[in-house]
């Protein structure tokens, strides 16, 4: 009920100061304490702090926090645990410290914080337990017996947050077109000929060849876009690794082309397109870091081409 009527306010806690495309590198710590059934989850060094974490800095009450888990002197990988980070009246809770990552280049309106934990414990049930259990008495239980295919079906999930920023990109990108193209339909620079009306942006050859391919190119994204979205609402277990591939190339491709139209119709739209106002700017401002979250664009091309790679060929 508390997460139905919106008392919880939850933020996502993988990445770290240290640590960011590397999941596998996270260091935060969280051991089993069999005699209270808790988990103890601590932030052995400052590389370790939860960073960028959106919602932490001023209103999340809860988060899911990424953590090395140790069972028995034994480190059996990443794992997720719910974590009150919050009371209802928004003090901080006990032995965990919150810090505003400050202002940004864009997205403002995401409080960004830092996480640290101090000897945190929370109850046996809080561990996100899809793909590993731990039993009361402390031992770890897992029907996938092979640690990379455990860490593949933990991460399966996360694919949603690429596929939501490769799908929105082309929507900036409609947005930013629609706004040049409507402008240069409007806009007027030097007559032909003396007393002659002036000549619309958009009849000039040198404007259409910087806008037109772009319309193209966003165009064929926004099919991609389409596909990609299908793919994942029908998605089945044995599609999870096609879709892995798809979403994390299209992810990488679709902002960084997001990026490029952004920019070119900024300068298309003269100085009317500083003006918030008008969004083009705003847009490159807010969306820049598509580039980064939810998987550096490089690493993903990187994933994409070992997927490939090791792709079975008929």
């Amino acid at each position: 009920m508390d997460t139905e009527n919106y008392s919880i306010k939850g933020c996502f806690a993988m990445t770290e100061l240290g640590h960011g495309s590397n999941v596998r590198g996270l260091e935060t710590v969280t051991t089993y304490d069999s005699n209270t059934g808790e988990f103890v989850i601590n932030t052995p060094c400052e590389s370790a702090q939860k960073y960028w974490i959106g919602g932490a800095a001023n209103h999340a009450t809860h988060t899911v926090v990424f953590s090395q888990l140790h069972i028995n002197g034994t480190n059996q990988g990443v794992h997720a645990f719910i974590v009150q980070i919050r009371d209802a009246d928004g003090n901080i809770c006990p032995n965990i410290r919150i810090v505003d990552c400050g202002h940004k280049i864009g997205l403002n309106g995401v409080d960004n914080g830092r996480i640290w934990f101090d000897n945190v414990r929370v109850p046996r049930e809080n561990l996100l337990n899809s793909v590993a259990d731990v039993s009361p008495d402390g031992k770890y239980l897992s029907s996938i017996e092979n640690p990379d295919q455990r860490f593949a079906a933990f991460m399966a999930p996360l694919t949603v947050g690429r596929v939501n920023i490769a799908i929105s990109s082309v929507y900036q990108s409609k947005v930013a077109l629609a706004t040049s193209i409507r402008y240069a339909l409007t806009r007027r620079a030097f007559s032909l000929k003396q007393n002659e009306p002036e000549v619309l942006l958009l009849d000039y050859p040198s404007h259409q060849r910087r806008l037109f391919p772009l319309v193209a190119k966003t165009y064929a994204m926004s099919f991609a876009a389409n596909y990609l979205k299908m793919l994942y609402v029908k998605r089945t277990p044995q599609s999870n690794k096609i879709i892995h591939i798809v979403s994390s190339s299209f992810k990488a491709t679709f902002t960084w082309n997001n990026m490029q139209i952004l920019q070119e119709c900024r300068e298309a739209c003269g100085g009317q397109g500083l003006k918030t106002e008008n969004r083009v700017g705003q847009l490159k401002g807010e969306y820049d870091v598509q580039s980064t979250f939810e998987g550096d664009n490089l690493i993903l091309m990187q994933q994409v081409n070992k997927n490939l790679d090791d792709w079975p060929r008929s």
